[in-house]
This record gives structure tokens, C-alpha cells and sequence, in this order.
């Protein structure tokens, strides 16, 4: 086993782990994932682009280099609702809820800068193969 897969099978378990978890992004771990697997383990890329949850969201981002608005709006309520409730919670008051909480609109000021896939009848008949 190589390095690749070896990142491929840690970026792909965090991203089951942000799937559960409403404070950690699923998104850029599952891409991170691909392209590790893509560069070591064929059979695993191929498992990842045929998935049913992750495979449209592997393929827009590694044929059109862009996320779905459905996908961009979901990362950031379940990241600025997860990361507030839970900085609210479990943060003492002060420097530091401050410093958690904007690192989490950070990371949706990341997620808010990435392309946007075009509407599905724009794209059709326009994606390599």
C-alpha cells in the first residue's frame, strides 16, 4: 500500500466522519479523497465516482472543476449552524468563540468562492468523458 491510498483511506474516513457530523465539511475530504485514489488505486477511484452520494459531486468537480449550488448551500448551513451551536455550547465566552466561530466562516468563505456548476440542461452534452 502507498502513500496515496493510504491519504485516500484518511481523507475518505474523515469525509464519512463530516457526513455524520454537521460541524465538519464532507465535500473537500470526499474530493481530496479522489484524487489520491486517482493517483493509486483505479478500483477506488471508480468506487468513489460511481457512489451514490459522492459520485455527482466527484464528477462535476473532476469534469467541470465545480460544486453544485445545492451542495455550496448545504455545506454552509450544516457548517455555520454546526459550528455556532457548538461553539456556542461548548466554547467559553471571549477571544477564543470568536476565533472558533470565524474559522468556521472561513472555511464558508471557502466553500462560498468555489465555482458554481452551471443548471443541469446548460452542462448536458458539455462534460469530458
Amino acid at each position: 500500500m502507498n502513500l496515496w491510498t493510504l491519504l485516500g483511506m484518511l481523507f475518505l474516513a474523515l469525509g464519512f466522519i463530516g457526513a455524520l457530523l454537521p460541524i465538519m465539511p464532507t465535500v473537500p475530504f470526499v474530493l481530496v479523497a479522489a484524487a489520491c485514489f486517482a493517483r493509486s488505486s483505479p478500483k477506488m477511484h471508480r468506487w468513489m465516482r460511481q457512489h451514490r452520494t459522492f459520485g455527482p459531486t466527484i464528477r462535476n468537480w473532476e469534469n467541470n472543476r465545480c460544486v453544485s449550488r445545492k451542495m455550496k448551500i448545504w455545506a454552509i448551513t450544516m457548517m455555520t449552524l454546526g459550528g455556532g451551536i457548538s461553539t456556542w455550547l461548548f466554547v467559553p465566552p471571549g477571544w477564543m468563540s470568536r476565533a472558533v466561530f470565524g474559522a468556521f466562516l472561513a472555511g464558508d468563505l471557502v466553500v462560498l468562492l468555489l465555482r458554481e456548476c452551471p443548471p443541469e440542461s446548460v452542462r448536458v452534452g458539455k462534460e469530458k468523458r
